[in-house]
């Protein structure tokens, strides 16, 4: 079985989705025999890194909404994905472009890292703190799961990998997706958004029955 997730590292639901998927392939009978491959996507490809503009301050923003409201909205998203496991914190988060960090990925995936890079950053950004358009931090954080600073730094500097990138979100728009995360299993069957665990655990269950009926 092989599940195909669009996704970016600024996306909760993308972090929380993950993070439900792994509690649903925890009991599935076929777990060793799926394949997780991630593709990149632009949450917010016109977003930047503005050194004192808090989280709540940009939501209020890009919504419309008063800065007790965003913060308000904001909390209950975080104390919701406590439940999931997954630690948001939105006081010190940062807004940034990410289309560097996609560039890093694809050279992690390359190196068998896809899942382990996205799992990472989606700490580092929500979790950490960390600014996911600074190359320094990208070449951090890239070399604490083993990949090659040096390397990671010449993609980012150099701009490599930008097709690979781009070929994702195409993808994604040819298949209609209109938000992430957005997972395809066998390239036929599709979940949109961080949908609950049980959900996921009936849907690999019933793939997995029909593929074996089919064989």
């Amino acid at each position: 079985m092989k599940i195909t997730i669009w996704s970016d590292f600024v996306c909760p639901f993308c972090f929380i989705g993950q993070a439900h998927l792994d509690a649903a392939l925890e009991d599935f009978e076929h777990k060793d025999e799926v394949e997780i491959e991630y593709k990149s996507y632009l949450l917010m490809p016109d977003a930047e890194y503005r050194p004192g503009i808090s989280y709540y301050e940009f939501f209020a923003d890009k919504f419309g909404l008063s800065a007790d409201q965003a913060e308000e909205q904001l909390k209950q998203q975080a104390e919701s994905a406590k439940s999931s496991g997954v630690i948001i914190n939105h006081d010190i988060a940062k807004i940034a472009n990410t289309f560097d960090t996609h560039r890093a990925f694809q050279y992690a995936k390359e190196h068998g890292k896809g899942t382990e890079f996205f799992k990472r950053f989606y700490a580092a950004h929500f979790t950490e703190g960390e600014v996911l358009s600074d190359t320094d931090t990208i070449v951090r954080i890239s070399e604490e799961i083993g990949l090659e600073g040096g390397e990671v730094r010449s993609i980012v500097e150099n701009k490599d990998h930008t097709a690979k990138v781009q070929q994702d979100i195409s993808e994604a728009q040819q298949l209609g997706v209109q938000g992430v995360p957005f997972f395809l299993i066998n390239d036929k069957y599709s979940i949109s958004g961080a949908q609950p665990v049980e959900l996921f655990r009936q849907a690999l269950n019933q793939i997995s029955q029909e593929d074996q009926t089919t064989q």
